[in-house]
Formats: structure tokens, sequence, C-alpha cells
């Protein structure tokens, strides 16, 4: 019998079901058993493009992961040639006249992206109900109450259906009764909390929206230093302004615009926002969604115990985790810190189909509550302003673009990765020749984005190793990191978050 040659596609062939004769079944059957055929019977093949492919993908079903292994002695019977499965990348290399790799990816449950609803309908679908609760003096007694409402419902199918979004992403009207819940929760913890409706009402500086003057205003707003504040979600988390009484509050602000003579600075218009907040005439809403009945009402940047996360302040190196496989896993592109038992942060590329920056987002450990994301120049300041490590610097266009970029500045990426792979104690992570070809696949794969995207996040972290390298030192890093993406700390504006 002629040796099968090795390719793309003959490789695929054999990881396809339907192509498997029956004959073929039963050997797999008897020489690897049930539970590895059902394996390929369960799996998805992403067909190669050309002849000329280099790569298969494979997507497995999660339960299937722990017989990914036995793919290597499979091809090596069929093909009569070597073949190499890492564990950690996910990767299995079938020698030939030509090296064809094999990506396995863990397929995507079709329940869950139908659960995702696009940020901009949520955050939209809540400032729709807190405008009906203050323009129109609304008191909802429970969710059916809610749905009786046709001029609400009728502003909520608008948004979900995209109509009204800034960005139309798709119909996801079907997706509305599982925001109830939180819309109902977040505006009667307002009402019943510190507000009451008959007081309150949806807050305008000379009649334009509170949140769109702002983001106009806050770009002339400096710091104490001279340097631009940034854009309004930089300084201020909150989705809506309330005001007990409009026309007292326009002439405070007013007043306040003419003593700083065309210089506005971030303390005083910080510390004119906290003696309103806390003089019960304005209050900034921060809406975040609701699982359940635990709902509660946070007042943030008050005073300096509420610019401090009570639950991580005194947390030790040892109780910050860093889980940082996705460096070296398949096509993933987000790692994650987890924050003992409270909160979680997570650094990724928005699209992984496009170059881009990181981000570096805050979650409530155990919800779906959305911290925030932390501003990027403030990350920077953060990280480099102790030690001398500067490798990192957000700006996606510095990184190899091709793959003949990065084969000529590949040595300087390995001291980093070794360092990061040591300090961090992935010991399992592949030595540094296995991860180089790891990288230079994917950029042949023309996914170029998630490989700059892993170096990217070698260079930050081998910052953070570099530059903090004192225990306690390192622990406030991270601490400090999450404070800027939950929006605590007093160069953020005062706020009350509902979550």
């Amino acid at each position: 019998m002629a040796k099968k040659i090795v390719s793309a596609n003959t490789v695929s062939d054999e990881l396809t079901y339907a192509k498997l004769s029956r004959t073929e079944q039963g050997k797999i059957r008897r020489e690897f058993g049930s539970a590895f055929l059902l394996t390929i019977a369960a799996g998805n093949i992403i067909p190669p493009k050309s002849f000329q492919a280099r790569t298969v993908n494979f997507e497995y079903s999660k339960s299937d992961k722990k017989n990914l292994s036995k793919f290597s002695d499979y091809l090596s019977s069929i093909f009569k040639v070597p073949t190499t499965f890492n564990s950690s990348t996910l990767k299995l290399e079938v020698q030939g006249a030509s090296k064809i790799t094999i990506n396995f990816k863990e397929k995507k449950d079709p329940q869950e992206s139908r659960k995702q609803t696009p940020t901009q309908y949520q955050e939209k679908g809540t400032t729709d109900v807190f405008n009906n609760v203050l323009e129109n003096n609304k008191r909802y007694k429970d969710i059916s109450d809610m749905q009786k409402d046709k001029k609400l419902m009728s502003d909520l199918a608008g948004t979900f259906s995209g109509k009204t979004a800034k960005k139309n992403v798709g119909d996801h009207r079907d997706k509305i009764d599982d925001w109830m819940n939180t819309f109902f929760s977040q505006q009667d913890l307002f009402l019943v909390g510190k507000y009451a409706p008959s007081e309150w009402s949806k807050f305008e500086y000379h009649n334009e929206d509170w949140v769109t003057f702002w983001s106009k205003f806050i770009k002339k707003v400096k710091t104490k230093d001279g340097s631009p504040v940034g854009d309004y979600t930089t300084w201020n988390p909150s989705d809506i302004w309330a005001v007990k009484n409009k026309r007292q509050c326009n002439e405070a602000i007013d007043a306040a615009f003419k003593a700083d003579k065309g210089d506005p600075r971030l303390s005083k218009l910080n510390n004119l926002l906290i003696k309103m907040m806390k003089d019960k005439q304005l209050v900034g809403i921060s809406l975040k969604k609701i699982d359940g009945s635990g709902a509660h009402l946070e007042e943030k940047n008050l005073d300096p115990k509420s610019m401090k996360l009570s639950e991580v302040v005194e947390l030790k190196s040892k109780d910050i985790l860093l889980q940082l496989d996705n460096i070296v896993k398949q096509e993933k592109v987000t790692t994650y810190i987890k924050y003992a038992a409270t909160h979680t942060m997570n650094i990724n590329l928005g699209d992984k189909k496009k170059f881009g920056n990181l981000s570096f987002n805050t979650q409530i450990k155990g919800t779906a509550a959305q911290g925030g994301q932390a501003p990027v120049k403030d990350v920077l300041k953060l990280l480099h302003r102790k030690g001398t490590s500067r490798m990192f610097n957000n700006d996606n266009k510095s990184y190899p673009q091709k793959l003949t970029d990065y084969q000529k500045d590949s040595e300087n990426f390995k001291n980093k990765y070794m360092n990061v792979r040591s300090t961090s104690n992935n010991t399992a992570w592949p030595l540094w020749n296995d991860f180089d070809n790891y990288i230079q696949d994917l950029y042949r794969d023309k996914k170029g984005p998630i490989a700059v995207a892993k170096l990217m996040q070698i260079d930050f972290y081998y910052d953070v190793f570099k530059n903090y390298p004192n225990p306690q030192e390192y622990a406030d890093f991270w601490i400090a990191l999450l404070h800027l993406g939950m929006k605590v700390g007093e160069k953020f504006a005062p706020h009350a978050k509902i979550s």
C-alpha cells in the first residue's frame, strides 16, 4: 500500500468522520477506543483554504479535551511519520514533505453566544428606564408593572432592535426579558434608597443632556500638573444624572465656571460634584447588570474611605492570582488577574481580526457586573513609575505586523518570554523554540493581530515583574490597577453605583 502524502487536505480528511469508511471507523474503534471515535464524530473541521495550506483547524467539544493527545498516535499510524502534540498550546505537528500543524479549538456554545447582549444596548436600556422614572415620575411596583408601560416597552424595543442605537449591531429584542430584573432592581433601589421620584428629575445643563455636556467640557479640564483628563468615560462611570433642583444646580455650576477663568481643574470640578452629591442636590448613577435579588447601591469617591475598595486594599501578593496560560494557548487573547474572591481584571484585545491595543477591564467576581475599563494612559503611568523597564507601550504598530518583521525581531522577545514563564511560575509553558514556532504559525495563518496581542501581553507582564519585584509593592501595583478600572480614587468623579 502506497504511503499517504501529508497535506492539509489529506490530514483534514482523516479528521472528518463523514469521510471515514465503516472499515476505517472500526479500525479506529479497536485501536483507539470508542470515545476517541466519538471525539472525531463530534468535532468540526474548518476546511483548508488552499492546497498550499499548512494548518488545519479542528473544533472539539469541551468534554472531549482529554482525548486530544490520542490524535498524535492516530495520525502517525495513518501517515507513518513522526507527530508531536503540545498540551499547552493545543497544537499537533505532523511531519511530512512539509510540516502540517493542527490547531485544536474548543467549540463555542451557541446558547452562550445567544445570551450575549451588546453592551451599548444594555447601557441604553438602563437609561431608557431611568429617563421614564425621572422625567415622567414613574414608580414601578414590579416587573409586570413595567411591562404594562407602553412607552417604556416601546423605548426598550427601539433600543434592543438597534433602531435607536448609536450603532445597529443586530436585533436583540428577544433578550429584553433577560434584562427586566436588572432594569426593575436598578430603579427600585434608587427610589427606595436615598432618592424619591417626586423630588428628582433627569439633569440637564441649560437644556443640554448632562452626559453630552460633560463629554465635551471634560476635554478642557486639566489635572494638577496641567495634563488633560481625557474623555468622559475615562473620568466618570455615570450613565445618567439626576438632580433635585435643576435651576439651583445650574446656577452653582455657572458660578464655578466663572471662577475658574477658563482654566478648569479636575480637583475643583470633583470637589464641586462631591459637595452637590453630599448635599443631595445632584447624583451621577452608574448602572450595572443585576442577577437575582442581591442589588445594592454604593456611593463612591465622596471621601477617603469611599475612594478605596475595602475588599482588596489589604491583599498581599499571595492573594492575587495571575492566569496567563492563554498567552500560549490556541488563538486566545485574554489573561486574567484574580483578586481573592472579590474582583477580576481581564486584559485582552477587543477584535481578534484587527490589529488593536490591549484593554484593561474589571469585573466584580461572581456577578455579571462590569466594573469598568482602566484608562490606558494611567495604566502606563502606573506601570512605569517605578523601575527601569519600558518594554510595553500599548501601541500595536510598534510590534511586528508581518512574519518577516517578527523573524527579524524574535530574539528580542526570547528573554522576555522566558522571564515571564519563570517569574509567573508557568514552567509547563513550551520552551522558547516551540513558542517561537507557534507565533510564526499565527503570522502564516494571517492571524497577525492575535500574535501581536500575545507579544504585547508578554511585554506588559515583563514590565510588571521587572518594575515591581518587591512582594508588597507588586500587590499594591495590582490593587492600584484595579482601582483605575473600577473608577475609584480622587481623580474620578463621585457617583452612586447600582449593581
